[in-house]
């Protein structure tokens, strides 16, 4: 009687002086659009995001495989089952959401009911930004998750809830002990905070109108500063694609999250720019913690130019980065954007040199290093 009483109330029906039930003209057109949709069986592309253990709306495009995501040096997080998606991980409800909220011809589509799931043979992964909150102190470790720039709060209790700390192996830790230099180069070592008052007051009057005769010091124009952790990377990608003369990298780890296709190609247009490239690495008796892929794409460059030397050292702690008259000796390790295999995370610190006799001294000693100590792969093969 409910059912009546509503249609009644919305002039599709109406009732006869006997009580029989009549369609109103509007009525007789709401049943005949009725009639005319038809429920189709057809099929949704929709991702199924594991960790959450719900469908997502991902774009395709965004998504890419598992080796090429091992390629690019990115982590695989873990799943919240192992199981397979059956029909019951699959409500209709969330299906007509994430259809509701496309911008294609689909919005115009009403799940019904799902009949089956075509294929779980594709695994393919969206890359995300993985945040590690730590603290060195109790050694205590969060993870959070980006999307697309976005906070995801609901994969960050999937991750504590999965243990993704302990399966991904992650740990903080308190920095090492920076590399001390020759005690008339510490003397005049810059530390950070007054690099940074440096910095500050040079961005203040770059952004002011006037021209002060004046000017405070360029951090630019300091010769022994220390660097921080941030700084590294972007002294790496400046020496990668500005270096005039020479370039050399010595660190511990090789990974393909820094050893990418982008690394590759710059330290090529290098090479073709004539520039004179070494690279050392190794730690232990093996390469276990380096990618297999990443020294690959290194030593097949380097098969190729001869202006290129990868060699692998015994057992190196030095992390040195030397580009034309430029030095920097630190704790960060250049080729990884780790502390270590196991990915411990520290405030790293180094020292910058840019005073070219002690630049060149430092290039020759490291120079030697790689011939006294280092294996090339090619006098190998």
């Amino acid at each position: 009687m409910t059912t009546v009483a509503d249609q009644i109330s919305s002039n599709n029906l109406t009732r006869g002086w006997n009580g029989q039930l009549g369609l109103t003209a509007l009525g007789l057109e709401a049943a005949r659009n009725h009639a005319a949709v038809q429920p189709v069986l057809t099929q949704l592309n929709v991702p199924f995001d594991r960790l959450v253990w719900k469908a997502q709306d991902y774009a395709r495009s965004s998504l890419i495989k598992k080796q090429d995501a091992q390629d690019a040096g990115l982590e695989i997080l873990p799943a919240k089952k192992t199981s397979r998606v059956d029909l019951n991980d699959l409500p209709v409800e969330r299906f007509n959401e994430l259809v509701e909220s496309r911008d294609d011809r689909t919005r115009q589509v009403e799940v019904l009911r799902i009949r089956k799931i075509a294929s779980q043979n594709l695994h393919l992964y969206m890359p995300a930004q993985l945040l590690v909150y730590g603290d060195p102190d109790s050694g205590e470790v969060e993870l959070g998750l980006c999307v697309d720039g976005d906070l995801q709060p609901a994969h960050g209790l999937e991750l504590a809830a999965a243990g993704a700390v302990v399966k991904l192996g992650i740990s903080v830790a308190r920095p090492e002990p920076r590399p001390t230099l020759a005690p008339d180069l510490e003397e005049q070592r810059v530390a950070i905070e007054q690099v940074e008052i440096i910095r500050a007051a040079g961005e203040q009057v770059a952004k002011s109108d006037g021209d002060p005769a004046d000017k405070p010091q360029r951090v630019e124009d300091i010769a022994v500063r220390s660097v921080d952790v941030h700084e590294h990377p972007q002294l790496l990608n400046t020496a990668l694609n500005g270096a005039k003369k020479r370039l050399l990298i010595i660190a511990p780890w090789v990974k393909g999250g820094v050893v990418n296709t982008d690394f590759v190609a710059a330290l090529e247009r290098r090479l073709r720019a004539g520039v004179e490239v070494h690279i050392g690495h190794g730690y232990g008796p093996d390469d276990s913690g380096s990618d297999d892929f990443a020294l690959r794409k290194l030593n097949n460059l380097a098969a190729r130019y001869d202006k290129l030397r990868v060699v692998r050292l015994q057992n190196t702690h030095a992390k040195i980065l030397i580009s034309d008259d430029l030095w920097v000796t630190t704790s960060f390790n250049w080729l990884s954007f780790r502390g270590d295999p196991n990915r411990t995370y520290r405030m790293e610190e180094g020292t910058l040199v840019q005073i070219p006799n002690e630049v060149d001294k430092a290039f020759k000693r490291y120079v030697d290093v790689l011939d006294a100590d280092g294996v090339d792969p090619r006098e190998r093969a």
